[in-house]
This record gives structure tokens, sequence and C-alpha cells, in this order.
């Protein structure tokens, strides 16, 4: 990877030279970082503000229970979408970023405007819309945190918690847009609005995939008959067989779980505690609000430290946040204490993953081994909020398993805490993976 084409890391220490280097980066890094920011805008993480008026519309329109929207356009997409993604990642490693992006971004623009044509199928609909979501995590997810590490290599935490901000900071302008749309004075209704959503992609992102996103020129080693990429780093199959991988994966699953949860369950898990629905919706805004705040602090901190032990703080929000949250009856500032240790822990895990593959396995197959780890993180993040509903249902309360949940949290803070010294920057010259092995 040529450093030269790259953003650069100055030789000087402190906050001053590390954003000078940000704001002298190359133009192509600047457009990429632009591109991506964009991409995610339009990702269904960033249009995941749409299904809380689109459930209660398709319902009304079909007759179907809102539990089969739920299924159709929440659960099964997010269970199913991201197993695509360690396959997307591995295209995006062989055949550029760019490549990928424009199919995906294609095919995501399509099968969108098919949804409404699906009609009151409920199987047909879920085809479409695990597919559409499906191209719309490879446009995105697959595509921007390998950008984003070749193009800004020493600036990759801040960049990294950017694409983190982008989707929040969408779900919060776009949700009173969808609703105007869906169910109020548009009435464009869920179809409608479908459609006008996938012209939105179409527009958005298909350009974006063909003029924004790009990586800097590598040096190549010619041979006989093709040319490679010459990219630091471990291979996916040696990096996933190593105790600092498993770790990572296991650490972010389980955390990410805690935040998820809160989010699903506030208002049952809440009104047991003596608080009122307008009182939790109040709250989860602190959630969303202090997780903009931990995707930054965490990606600048991170960009700022060789010492993995700065992990251990930002995952240990998350128990401290749900033991704050079940212990606590009546007192309204404890529980915007807990909603804001669970939001600040949930920005920062955003910029947790990808950080850390590039930092301990380089880049020779980050975009497989950021796939990977996040398809396994968000099954994670499907599961739990349905298993704590379900023994809820089962038991009559949400004590066992939360309580659980709190327990699985802790594994993943001794987990973060157990993680090896950070190998050496990766550079060409060096090979810094004997110091992985060895950990």
């Amino acid at each position: 990877m040529p450093t030269g084409d790259t953003v650069p890391s100055s030789s000087e220490a402190g906050w001053k030279s590390y954003l000078g280097d940000l704001w002298n980066a190359p133009p192509g890094a600047k457009a990429a970082l632009s591109g991506c920011l964009l991409l995610m805008l339009v990702s269904p993480s960033g249009l995941s503000a749409m299904t809380t008026f689109v459930i209660p519309s398709f319902a009304k329109d079909t007759g179907a229970a809102e539990s089969s929207g739920i299924l159709v356009f929440v659960t099964l997409p997010l269970l199913i979408g991201p197993i695509a993604l360690p396959f997307a990642g591995r295209w995006v490693d062989q055949l550029g970023a760019r490549r990928v992006a424009i199919r995906s971004a294609v095919l995501y623009a399509a099968l969108t405007a098919l949804i409404p044509a699906c009609g009151s199928s409920v199987p047909a609909l879920a085809v479409v819309m695990i597919l559409s979501s499906t191209f719309g995590f490879m446009a995105g997810l697959a595509v921007v945190f390998k950008v984003i590490s070749v193009w800004l290599p020493q600036h990759k935490g801040f960049g990294f918690a950017l694409i983190g901000v982008a989707p929040s900071a969408a779900a919060a302008v776009f949700s009173p847009v969808f609703q105007w749309l869906i169910s109020g004075g548009a009435g464009l209704g869920w179809k409608g609005t479908y459609l006008l959503v996938a012209v939105v992609i179409a527009l958005v992102a298909i350009p974006t995939a063909m003029f924004l996103i790009s990586e800097p020129t590598a040096p190549r080693v010619t041979g006989p008959e093709l040319e490679l990429p010459r990219l630091p780093g471990i291979p996916l199959p040696k990096a996933i067989r190593t105790r600092v991988w498993i770790s990572i994966t296991i650490s972010l699953a389980f955390a990410a779980a805690g935040p998820m949860v809160v989010r699903q369950i506030a208002v049952g898990f809440f009104s047991e505690r003596g608080f009122s629905e307008a009182t939790v919706s109040l709250t989860l805004s602190a959630l969303f609000a202090t997780s903009v705040v931990g995707l930054l602090v965490g990606g600048l901190v991170l960009d700022r430290t060789d010492r993995p032990w700065v992990v251990v703080p930002m995952l240990a929000a998350v128990p401290m946040g749900l033991v704050i949250a079940f212990v606590n009856h009546g007192s309204i500032p404890l529980l915007f204490v807990a909603m804001i240790l669970l939001g600040f822990a949930y920005g920062a895990e955003s910029s947790l993953g990808p950080f850390l593959i590039a930092r301990y396995f380089g880049l020779t197959s980050f975009a497989q081994l950021q796939g990977l780890t996040l398809a396994i993180s968000t099954l994670s993040l499907g599961l739990a909020p349905y298993l704590v509903s379900a023994v809820q249902s089962a038991t009559g309360s949400y004590t066992v398993p939360v309580l659980a949940l709190t327990v699985m949290t802790l594994v993943a803070v001794v987990l973060a805490a157990l993680l090896p010294k950070f190998p050496p920057q990766w550079k060409i010259e060096s090979s810094p993976d004997l110091a992985t092995e060895s950990a």
C-alpha cells in the first residue's frame, strides 16, 4: 500500500498534527470518505427508521398480524442478510471495492423497487426483503470499512466512527419524514414509500459507487499470469484460528446484545420499574444521542493509542448500564445514567470491530474478516431480543434473561481485558503477524 497516496501520519505527536493530517488528505481520500458516508445514508441501517411506520401500515393494508410484519421487515433481513457479508468481503478483497459497490447498488435499488409488487404475499415479500437487504449490506457495510482502512490507515478509528454516525444521524432525521410519507400528509403508504426509496437509492448509491468510491493505487507484484495487490496482513484462514480473533468476535457479539435488547424491550422492562412510556422514549433519545458521542470519542481514542486496554472501559459501560437499569425502580436520573452508558458503548462498539481487525490482522483479508465478524455480531443482535422476550413470556419476568445478558456482557469485558498488546503498525516491510501468533 503506497503511503504516499493515502492520508499520512505526521511525525509530530499531538492532536493538532493528527487533525492537520486529516485536513490535508488527498482529494481521492476525501471523495472516498464522502462516498462511504453517502452509501451508509441509503443503506438498510440508514433507512431503519422506516420499518417503525411500515409495519403498522402493512398490517392495516394486508390484514396480517404486526408480528408477521416484524418477522418480514426486521427479523429475517437482520438474521439472513449479513450472512453474505463474509463472501462480499472476499469479493471486495479480490475485485476491488468499486466493482462490488456498483453491482450491489444496482441490485439493491432494483429489488427495493420490487417490494411493493409482492403485495400481501408474505413469503414473496420475505424473499424480496431478504435479497434487498443483502445487497444493501453488500453495497454499504461490505465496502466502506475496506475503503476507510486503505485510504486512512492512521485515522481509521475516526473514519469508522463517521461510518457509524451516518446511519444514526439518518435515522434521527428520516424518522419524521417516513412518518409523513407513510401515514401522514403525503399519503404514499408503505408501497409508495418503498418505490420512492428505490428511486433515491438508485440516484444516490449508483453514482456514488461509480464516481466516489475508490482505493489508492497499490504497488503490483507482476507475474506471468496475474497481478496481485501487495497488502500487508494475515490471511483469513490463519486469522480465524487465532485466539485474538475469536476473543474479539465473541466480545463484540456479547457486548452489542446489551444495548440492542434494552432498546427492543424498553417499554415493557422499564414499565415494570415504574416508568411511563413517555419517560422511556426520552431516555431512548438520550441513548441514541450518546451513541454518536461514543462513536466519535471511541474512534479518536483508538487512533491515538497503542494500548488495547482502552477497549475495556468502552465495553464495561454495557454491564454497568444493565445493572443500573435492573436495580433502579423509579429514579429518572439513574435511568438516564443507565441509558447514557449503554448509548456510549453502543456507539463505541461500532468503531471497535473494524479497528481491532485492521490493527491485529492488517489489510490482506480485512474485508472478509470484517464481514465475518460483523455477520456473527449481527446474528447476536437479531437473536438476543427475541430470546429475552421469549424467556420473559415463559417466566413472566425479565429478571432471569436480563441477569443472563449481564453475565454475557461481563464475559465480553473479560475477553477484551485479555487481548494481547497490539502488533507493530502494518507495513510492507514488516511482519507483525509473528507478534499476533505468539500472543
